[in-house]
């Protein structure tokens, strides 16, 4: 596949262009031009991370390039057949459906890479079927979550514009897994756009287009990773809870998570079939079963909650601090070990001047529980260091960016409240 420099020039220019033009994006705060810089930022990185996985020892192992390889017929199948190519995402190629949280010869484990391959073959409609042109059009689409995200932790923050950009568009897992044609950008988006609704709606402005935003983007996060969609509930709910007193606002997340608690161990007592830990385990064996040079030696884990009890330390040190700097075995892993580093120190300042912060905002402690409990469940299944740099950026900005935004700029301020109620009715 070559560069078509012709076709992605134009699309470049294109979309830089409704860029200019969108309300969404001129209403953010954000300069257009650092904005449009942003952008083009992602698209670069979108084609360093597709050449880099063209490489001959990578080509056939990547995620992206099969997905390019197998949107080609779907392009065909559009131009000839559109409502075949529409029909045949809803349907199976197996006897039986499979399991919604089965991970193999399943209906909808497949949903969530043809729905991606789907996306390209539109894209390539457009690009004439190359890939480095496609990168435009997915870091657009992910663009629209990203300043939704960016909006939301403007309104309640206390630190400095740029800081709190850098902490969404530029940490370097993020901004590399994010960039390239993958779930990642696109997952963030729509997690993005759902809080952005929420938090409209919350504020009784539960417009058409809000609740239209946030059923459609939750829907498309479910099929793709449907244990992030249900991760997503009790965090909005507990945000919902919180928002409508005026303190004590961390109560309302402990009991909300307590009781999800409660009641995944009351539905587990109903079968193996309802017990989460049964699919947590296969997963984990999934993970296992493969063969990496970044594969982590762990304690057996089994589908129950003594086992799920004495493998937290592995998990969260697998989900938090993974790769150790001894495990370092290229450049790659040296970056991860020092963006692991980089989290730390900004989680010790965050700690530090967290006494100068009244009362936090349900926003960013919605964000905080949400990350974490995503991220402690990849611990107890991802059994590479490799692999979970990638699942844990998609988290990071949710944990990075709200601890930035409550770092007061100035110590002089270390007196205003992190919650501007007078910001909402502008964002």
């Amino acid at each position: 596949m070559s560069f078509d420099a012709l076709s992605f020039g134009f699309y470049l220019l294109l979309f830089c262009f409704l860029i200019t033009r969108i309300p969404f994006f001129k209403n953010s705060g954000i300069v257009i031009w650092m904005l449009i810089a942003l952008y083009c930022t992602k698209v670069g990185v979108g084609v360093l991370y597709g050449l880099y996985f063209k490489s001959p020892l990578l080509l056939y192992k990547s995620d992206t390039w099969r997905y390019y390889r197998e949107s080609l017929p779907e392009t065909q199948l559009l131009l000839n057949n559109p409502i075949l190519f529409i029909k045949s995402l809803f349907s199976s190629n197996y006897a039986e459906t499979g399991g919604l949280f089965v991970s193999k010869n399943s209906y909808w484990n497949d949903l969530k890479d043809n729905i991606i391959i789907k996306l390209f073959a539109i894209c390539n409609v457009f690009s004439r079927n190359n890939y480095f042109t496609n990168t435009i059009f997915f870091n657009f689409l992910s663009l629209f979550g990203l300043v939704a995200y960016y909006r939301l932790v403007k309104l309640y923050s206390i630190s400095h514009q740029y800081l709190l950009l850098a902490s969404i568009f530029l940490l370097p897992s993020f901004l590399f897994w994010g960039s390239g044609i993958h779930k990642d950008g696109l997952m963030f988006s729509a997690l993005g756009l759902v809080l952005f609704s929420f938090q409209r709606i919350i504020k009784n402005d539960g417009t058409f287009k809000y609740w239209f935003t946030l059923i459609i983007c939750f829907f498309f996060i479910f099929f793709v990773k449907n244990y992030i969609a249900l991760a997503l509930i009790p965090a909005l709910l507990g945000w919902w809870l919180a928002d409508r007193n005026q303190q004590r606002h961390e109560f309302y997340f402990i009991a909300v998570y307590s009781g999800f608690l409660l009641l995944i161990i009351m539905i587990a007592m109903m079968g193996s079939q309802f017990n989460a830990l049964y699919y947590i385990v296969n997963k984990h064996n999934d993970f296992l079963s493969l063969n990496g040079n970044s594969a982590i030696s762990v304690r057996p884990l089994s589908a129950n909650t003594e086992s799920a009890i004495f493998y937290l330390p592995t998990a969260i040190d697998i989900a938090f601090f993974r790769p150790h700097p001894f495990e370092s075995k290229n450049i790659a892993y040296l970056l991860s070990f020092c963006e692991i580093a980089a989290t730390l120190v900004i989680t010790l300042i965050f700690i530090g001047s967290a006494k100068l912060n009244r009362l936090m905002p349900p926003f960013f402690i919605c964000c905080f529980y949400f990350a974490f409990s995503i991220l402690l469940l990849d611990g107890y299944i991802v059994t590479f260091s490799g692999a979970i740099v990638r699942y844990r950026s998609l988290m990071l900005p949710f944990l990075i960016t709200p601890m930035i935004a409550l770092i007061p700029e100035k110590r002089k301020r270390s007196g205003e409240r992190s919650l501007n109620l007078k910001k909402e009715k502008v964002l």
